[in-house]
C-alpha cells in the first residue's frame, strides 16, 4: 500500500522503466547522467534484468545496488522481451519489439515459427548447422553427414506426438529416411503413494532435499536401473535411494579407503601405468574378482549396445557386493600380510578392479566414479589433468569361467556350513573338526579347500559321497559339533583378538599402530594367552602381554574369564 502522496516499489519499477526506455529510444548511443535517490536505482537495477516484482523486492542489496550520497555508477542498458510491469518475457508480442542490426542488415523474429516441437524434428539436421554448412553428395542432401541419422534419441512417453512423430514425420519427407537409429523413452515417475506428482497433493519430496541427502548419483542410478527407462511408469521411493548409497556407493569408498591405507599414491601411478593388463597373480581370488568385473563389462556393454539401460546398470550393484563382502573381506591380512607378492598381488588386483569398474559406472554414477579414479590413480593430489570421463570404455577381456564356477561353489558350501552352525547354536569363532561335503571340491585345488576351512572354521574338510542320495542330489554338508578341550581353547583365543580388535577400533588407532594389552585372569587364563601368543599378537599388533588388575572390557568364556584393556 503506497503512503499518502507516495508510490508503490512496482510504481516506482513502473516509472523508472517508463523512463528509461523512453531515454534509451531518444538518445540512443548517448552518455546520460542519472541523478536520483536509492529507490529508483534499486528498481532501475530490477528493470535492466527482468525480474518479477517478487524478485526485485527481495533482492535489494546495499553493497551490490546502493550508491553513496554524491558518487557515481556507470549502469549499462539494452532493452529486453517485457511485460507491461517490466518483468522478463520471450513470448509474442513482447519478442517481437526485439530486433537487432548486423553488417547492415536487420534482424527480427520469423513470423513461421508456430510449434517449438515442430522445430524439435530438426535435431538431426540441425546439428550439422543444415543449410548454412549442409553436406553435399550426388545422393541428396546430408547423405554423407556424419552424424546423420542421430544414434539414438530419447524423451519422455508424453512426448511421443511432438517429437518422435515430428521428428520421423519432417526427415522421412525431406530425407527419405529416418532420423534416428533408436530411441528411448522414458516413462513417467510417480509419487511414492503410486499416484502422479502434484502440487496440489504435495505428495514429491523436495528434489533439493534428496540432492542434498543422498546425492545426484544415487539418484541417477535409481532411475537409470528402474522400468522408467523402458518407458514404464515408476513410483518414486527416498527409501530405495538410501539402498543405493549403503549398498553401493559407501561399500565401494570403504573399499577405496581400505585401499589408500596401505597404497600410496606413488605405488598408484605404478599401478596405473600397467592398468589396462589384467594383473599376473596366483591366487584364487584376485583370479576371481578379475572374472568377475570382466563378466560386469560383458554384460553393461552388451545391454548400453542394445539401450537397455536398466539391464546395464543393474550388474554394478552385485559386484560392488562382491568386491567389498567377499574379495575385500577375504583378502584384508593379504594386504598387510608377510608374503609380499601376495600383497603386492592383492593391491594391484584391487587397483585394477576399481580403475575399471570406475571406468564402467562413469555413464551411471559420473561423480563417485570420478572420485574413484582419482583417488586410485594417485592423481588427485598431483593435479595431473586427467579423468574418468575422457577414458576409452574398457575392453572386453577373457576371462576363466572356471573360477566364477568353482568360487560359486565355495560360496555355497560356506552358506550351508554357516546354516548348519547357526542350527546347533556355535558361533563362528569357535573352531570344529570337520565339515563333510557331498561332492570332491579338492580338485579345484588346496586354495578353495583353505577358504572353506576358514570361513566355516573348521580344521578339515573331507569329501563324504554318502551324503547325496537319489532322493536328494542337491549339494550337501555335515558339520561335526564335538569341541574338544584344544579346540575350545583356541575359541577363547579367538574371542580375544576380537575383543582386543573391538578396543583398538573404540580407541581410533591406526592398523600399523602397536598396542600392549593389559588382561586379568587366573593362572589358567595367563596358560592360554602364553600358549596363543603370537596367534593373538599377528592380527592385532599387540607387542606385548602385562597380567594385572584392570578396569577393562570382560569375556567369560566355559570356566575362564579375562578383563581386558589396551596399555
Amino acid at each position: 500500500i503506497a503512503p499518502e502522496g507516495g508510490e508503490t516499489l512496482v510504481q516506482i519499477k513502473k516509472r523508472v522503466g517508463d523512463f528509461i526506455y523512453e531515454i534509451n529510444q531518444k538518445y540512443q548511443n548517448k552518455n546520460i547522467l542519472i541523478v536520483t535517490h536509492e529507490y529508483p536505482i534499486w528498481m532501475l537495477h530490477a528493470v535492466r534484468e527482468g525480474m518479477n516484482n517478487k524478485k526485485a523486492s527481495l533482492n535489494k542489496s546495499f553493497e551490490k545496488y546502493f550508491v553513496p550520497t554524491g558518487h557515481f555508477e556507470e549502469f549499462d542498458f539494452a532493452p529486453i522481451p517485457h511485460d507491461d510491469e517490466y518483468v522478463l518475457d520471450l513470448h509474442r508480442p513482447y519478442i517481437d519489439e526485439i530486433t537487432y542490426v548486423k553488417n547492415g542488415k536487420k534482424f527480427t523474429r520469423i513470423p513461421e515459427v508456430f510449434d517449438t516441437w515442430f522445430d524439435s524434428g530438426s535435431m538431426p539436421y540441425a546439428v550439422n548447422h543444415y543449410p548454412f554448412e549442409k553436406e553435399m553428395s550426388p545422393g541428396g542432401f546430408l547423405k554423407s553427414a556424419k552424424k546423420f541419422p542421430a544414434d539414438f534419441i530419447a524423451e519422455g512417453l508424453d512426448q511421443t506426438r511432438g517429437w518422435f512423430y515430428t521428428l520421423l514425420a519432417l526427415n522421412t519427407a525431406l530425407f527419405g529416411k529416418s532420423p534416428y537409429k533408436n530411441v528411448i523413452v522414458n516413462g513417467l515417475l510417480l509419487a511414492e503413494d503410486g499416484r502422479k506428482m502434484s502440487k496440489s497433493l504435495r505428495n514429491y519430496v523436495d528434489p533439493q532435499y534428496i540432492l542434498d541427502k543422498y546425492g545426484a548419483d544415487a539418484i541417477r542410478y535409481f532411475l537409470l536401473a528402474s522400468p522408467l527407462v523402458r518407458s514404464e511408469s515408476t513410483s518414486f521411493s527416498e527409501k530405495g535411494v538410501d539402498e543405493i548409497v549403503k549398498k553401493i556407493i559407501n561399500r565401494l569408498l570403504n573399499v577405496v579407503s581400505f585401499y589408500e591405507l596401505y597404497v600410496d599414491d606413488t605405488q598408484s601411478q605404478k599401478f596405473f601405468s600397467n592398468a589396462q593388463k589384467i594383473p599376473q597373480t596366483e591366487n584364487i581370488l584376485d583370479e576371481w574378482i578379475v572374472a568377475r568385473l570382466h563378466q560386469t563389462l560383458e554384460k553393461v556393454t552388451t545391454s548400453l549396445d542394445k539401450y537397455e539401460l536398466d539391464v546395464a546398470a543393474r550388474p554394478i550393484s552385485d559386484l560392488v557386493d562382491d568386491l567389498s563382502t567377499w574379495y575385500l573381506r577375504r583378502s584384508r591380512d593379504r594386504f598387510k600380510g608377510d608374503d609380499l607378492k601376495d600383497s603386492a598381488s592383492a593391491q594391484e588386483t584391487t587397483h585394477f578392479v576399481l580403475i575399471t569398474l570406475a571406468k564402467i559406472m562413469a555413464p551411471f554414477m559420473p561423480f563417485v566414479a570420478e572420485d574413484i579414479y582419482q583417488r586410485v590413480s594417485g592423481f588427485r593430489m598431483k593435479n595431473v589433468d586427467k579423468s574418468v570421463h575422457l577414458e576409452n570404455w574398457p575392453l572386453n577381456q577373457s576371462f576363466k569361467n572356471e573360477s566364477l564356477d568353482n568360487m560359486q561353489k565355495v560360496r555355497d558350501i560356506v552358506t550351508l556350513g554357516l546354516e548348519a552352525r547357526d542350527k546347533i547354536k556355535i558361533r563362528v569363532r569357535q573352531p570344529l573338526q570337520t565339515l563333510k561335503v557331498s561332492e570332491d571340491i579338492s580338485k579345484m585345488g588346496d586354495q578353495i579347500i583353505e577358504l572353506v576351512k576358514d570361513e566355516v572354521n573348521v580344521k578339515e574338510v573331507i569329501f563324504d559321497s554318502t551324503l547325496a542320495s537319489k532322493e536328494n542330489s542337491n549339494l550337501q554338508v555335515l558339520l561335526s559339533s564335538e569341541i574338544t578341550p584344544e579346540l575350545l581353547e583356541e575359541g577363547i583365543a579367538r574371542e580375544i583378538i576380537r575383543l582386543t580388535q573391538s578396543l583398538r577400533k573404540k580407541a581410533n588407532l591406526n592398523p600399523e599402530d602397536k598396542i600392549d594389552l593389559v588382561v586379568e585372569t587366573d593362572e589358567a587364563g595367563q596358560k592360554l594367552i602364553k600358549k596363543f601368543a603370537e596367534q593373538i599378537k599377528k592380527p592385532t599388533n599387540v607387542v606385548n602381554f602385562e597380567f594385572a588388575e584392570n578396569n577393562g572390557e570382560v569375556i567369560a568364556v566355559d570356566n575362564l574369564s579375562f578383563k581386558v584393556v589396551i596399555k
